[in-house]
Formats: C-alpha cells, sequence, structure tokens
C-alpha cells in the first residue's frame, strides 16, 4: 500500500506508485522497483539512476530508462458550430492552434521531456507476441500454453516502456502556489462541457451568414476532457490538473507547462505564457449545457432583419448561450482557445495561471 499524505485542496505527495503488477518506490537512498502477487514480492533497490530537478521548492526524481501570439476574438459576436453549414466548403476554417509541440524548443534543457517522447514513441510489442501465438496455433496448439502468458509479459513489458514514473517533492511557496492551482482547477472540472476550439473561419458573404443562424463565424471544436491524472505516459506522485483534447493535451505541473500534441511533448514556463480570459456569445446547435446561461435566441436561417427566413423548412432557433473563454499563447507561436459552459470556469483558470507565474495580485478563483 502506498505511503499517502494529504495536504491542501487536492494536492498529495506518494512515496510508491503502482504501474499493474509493479511498485515503484521513492526513499532517501533512491528508486527501487518491486513487483508480486499477495504474499510474494521480489523486487531491487535502488534501481538505475534518478534525476533531481528544480529550486525554490520545487524538484523530482525520476527512472531513467535504458533506452505569433493570436489575437482573441472579438466579444459578443455570435459563433456557430462548422456544422450549421449545410456546405462546410463554402467557408475556409484556418487553423488557431498555433505552432505545434515539435516545432517548439523547451523551455529549458530538459531530461523529463526527453524520457516523456521515448516513452511516448515506444513501440507496443504485445500485438506482434500474439498474432505469431495466433499464426502458429493451428501447427502446434500448445503454443497458447506459451503464447498467451508471453504476451501478458510482453505487455507488461510495453507498459513499463511506455512510461516515466516522477516524484515530486513540492515545499514551501511553490506548494503554496500549486495548491492554490488545483483549487481553481476545481472550478474548471465542476463545469458541465468544455472545448478546444482548433479552427476558424470569418463569414464574409450576406448569403453565408444568413444559412448559418446571422453568426460573424464559424469554429470547429473538440471536447476537452479535464482531469487529475495527468498524461498516459506519466505517472506522478500528484495531482497533475490535465486539459486533453484529441489534437492537443496540456498537463500543469509544479515548475512547468506540458504539452502534447500526439506523440511529441514540450514544455512552457509559466512566466511566458500570456493568458486571457473572457466571455463570448455563441449560437448552439447542440446540447445545452445546464450551466450555461441563454442571453438570446435566433434562427437556423435568417433573414435581413434578424427574423425566420421562411424559404427554408425545418428552420429551427436556436439559443444564444454565453459561455466563458481562455485565449493561451506565447511569444514563440503557441496558441491555445478554450471555452467552459459555465463563465466562472475561465476566470478561475487565468487566476491559477496568474498565481502559477507569480503574478502581482493574482488570487484563485
Amino acid at each position: 500500500m502506498s505511503d499517502e499524505s494529504e495536504a491542501g485542496m487536492s494536492i498529495y505527495l506518494r512515496t510508491s506508485i503502482r504501474l499493474g503488477p509493479v511498485r515503484v518506490g521513492v526513499s532517501k537512498a533512491g528508486i527501487g522497483i518491486s513487483a508480486g502477487v499477495p504474499g510474494l514480492r521480489v523486487g531491487t533497490g535502488p534501481r538505475g539512476s534518478y534525476v533531481r530537478v528544480g529550486a525554490g521548492g520545487v524538484s523530482y526524481r525520476a527512472t531513467l530508462g535504458g533506452h505569433h501570439r493570436r489575437r482573441a476574438p472579438a466579444r459578443g459576436v455570435a459563433s456557430v458550430p462548422a456544422s450549421v453549414l449545410p456546405d462546410p466548403g463554402q467557408v475556409v476554417l484556418s487553423d488557431v492552434t498555433g505552432k505545434r509541440a515539435e516545432e517548439l524548443q523547451p523551455a529549458t534543457p530538459s531530461t523529463l521531456v526527453a524520457q516523456l517522447n521515448a516513452a511516448a514513441r515506444a513501440h507496443r510489442l504485445w500485438p506482434w507476441v500474439l498474432l505469431a501465438s495466433v499464426l502458429l496455433v493451428a501447427a502446434t496448439p500448445w503454443i497458447l500454453v506459451v503464447g498467451l502468458p508471453l504476451t501478458l509479459w510482453v505487455g507488461w513489458r510495453d507498459g513499463i516502456r511506455r512510461t516515466v514514473v516522477v516524484f515530486y517533492e513540492v515545499d514551501g511557496p511553490v506548494r503554496t502556489r500549486f495548491e492554490s492551482m488545483l483549487g481553481s482547477f476545481d472550478v474548471v472540472r465542476r463545469a458541465h462541457s468544455a472545448w478546444s476550439t482548433v479552427a476558424r473561419g470569418d463569414l464574409q458573404t450576406t448569403y453565408q451568414r444568413k444559412v448559418n443562424a446571422g453568426a460573424g463565424h464559424l469554429v470547429r471544436r473538440e471536447v476537452l476532457r479535464r482531469g487529475v491524472d495527468g498524461s498516459a505516459h506519466l505517472k506522478a506522485n500528484i495531482a497533475v490538473p490535465s486539459l486533453q483534447s484529441a489534437g492537443r493535451s496540456v498537463y500543469f505541473l509544479p515548475d512547468r507547462i506540458l504539452v502534447r500534441d500526439r506523440n511529441t511533448y514540450t514544455d512552457l514556463d509559466y512566466g511566458a505564457v500570456s493568458v486571457i480570459p473572457g466571455a463570448t456569445r455563441f449560437i448552439e446547435d447542440g446540447a445545452v449545457p445546464p450551466d450555461a446561461v441563454q442571453v438570446d435566441t435566433t434562427w437556423q436561417y435568417v433573414n435581413k432583419r434578424g427574423g425566420p427566413d421562411r424559404r427554408f423548412k425545418n428552420n429551427r432557433r436556436l439559443p444564444v448561450m454565453r459561455y466563458g473563454e481562455v485565449d493561451l499563447s506565447t511569444s514563440h507561436g503557441f496558441a491555445v482557445h478554450w471555452s467552459f459552459s459555465a463563465e466562472s470556469a475561465a476566470h478561475a483558470l487565468a487566476a491559477g495561471f496568474a498565481v502559477m507565474a507569480g503574478r502581482p495580485g493574482s488570487l484563485a478563483g
């Protein structure tokens, strides 16, 4: 059983982390590893090397394996999802996520980022072992006796190779700031819905605006998942607030921001990130989140006066919602645009960023 102590809002400091049947533990002597079942456990320790990085109250130990700022959209301008458009080809949507992780230089030379990239790119071997067992079973039925256990063992080894275990030690003012960030993130998690905007296109003609509920632009958005378990490739002894979408994931650590694009990680310094909170009017053609505020209604197809265009059958009345939004960017070209059904979530997230960056007058939401 891991030794766990609670502190603050959601921060926790474990002395061991489980990876399936494997337990990785940390002590003053270093990092050790053990595996087994109830009643039988074997292990070694200290195992290999560990890295201690950071100063001013933040450090971590990690196992070592063998191997242009985007301008925010105008407030109060309605927008609708691209699904409203009868022919999406009529409006050009441009990517608004800025540079990808592989195009950005890490904030500092980072062993952690290098390890995560190696773990993310490590190939899974168990499917090949399973395939070979299945192909051989016709000629040698008893191969399953060896093949299935071997597949399970290789799958476990795949998990070890594809995971970086990190033990953080967070003390002093950094701990206070991180606990404040976690408190702010609780507000973010309580929002019913959240999205990441990945593309945007302005509606140029009167016809485009009329058949898109009178909106000023279209956006393409992805569902934004929120949690504190961190990345699939990172196991940590602390809570790791995370905002993850299909195209990009962002993780908040005590000493840095981790960004993942597909199988590439990089990191950002809190002080180098510009965070702008606000609110936007959004014409919703999907389910209306219960915690969102409706400020108006419109029609899917509108006439010049803003009323329903009678030439279109099944012309739906659409709600105009007020959502919170956060624009996050750096001077090197990184950008994300998040929106939340509860406006309070956007301001809480921005406040948490401000606390982590040590900006004067910042308070957690």
